[in-house]
């Protein structure tokens, strides 16, 4: 989700103050001595930084307000873990901005204008469409790893299918409580008429992030951070 106009004052601080606190608790938080320790897994932070910008350009405007898009942080998470997945998905929302102006800045016609790239939307587009679904990414992963039944599928369906169909509502929900806490008629008009349109990129968000986490999972075990071998696959 990307709001397409600059938010209003009080959106914009409540935001920017919880995309300060994230950023500096991901950066403390992060796994860097991992990350510097396999060159494999740098390229792959790299790839999904670009892959996430590109994904993010496939959106689909809403009254040249708002932007909806397959977000894929749930499958960022598992791959990257909590700290590395807010650092590549703000990095990405940066890209992304670059990419816009690059293509649409300067054209004439079409929906995308200067007005609706301005720099002042990252904060709102990095707390609905970062900090919630890698939030809630974590949260599933916890309950699957403390969950008595060992499977391998619990963690491809129920964190990569079913964890990321719940991060898409959970999102929709957020941006409605956001934008009425902090009284922006404009962008809460805009979800409240489009809550349930929202709510139909649930399962292609579901069936994309658990493709690609089953997909990395299998074939390359070792990049997915929070995928536990020794607990799914260990005997009874």
């Amino acid at each position: 989700m990307n709001i397409l106009l600059p938010p209003a004052g009080l959106l914009f601080w409540v935001c920017f103050c919880v995309t300060l606190a994230v950023l500096g608790a991901a950066s403390w938080r992060a796994a860097w001595s991992q990350l510097l320790a396999l060159p494999t897994r740098q390229h792959a932070l790299f790839a999904a930084i670009l892959g996430l910008a590109i994904f993010w350009l496939m959106q689909a405007h809403v009254q040249d307000t708002m932007a909806f898009h397959v977000m894929l942080m749930t499958v960022t998470t598992m791959v990257f873990g909590w700290g590395l997945a807010i650092l590549i998905g703000a990095a990405a929302l940066v890209v992304l901005k670059i990419f816009q102006i690059s293509l649409y800045g300067t054209s004439v016609g079409l929906v995308t204008t200067l007005s609706q790239i301005h720099p002042s939307t990252i904060p709102v587009d990095f707390c609905l469409s970062v900090v919630v679904p890698v939030g809630w990414t974590c949260c599933v992963i916890w309950c699957v790893n403390h969950w008595k039944f060992k499977n391998p599928f619990t963690y491809f369906l129920g964190v990569g299918f079913f964890g990321a169909i719940a991060s898409c509502v959970l999102t929709d929900i957020s941006a409605y409580l956001l934008f009425a806490v902090t009284s922006d008629e404009i962008y809460f008009d805009v979800i409240k008429e489009h809550f349930f349109s929202f709510l139909l990129l649930a399962f292609p968000e579901g069936f994309i992030n658990g493709t690609i986490a089953t997909a990395l999972t299998v074939f390359w075990p070792d990049l997915v951070k929070t995928y536990r071998d020794d607990w799914f696959l260990k005997e009874k």
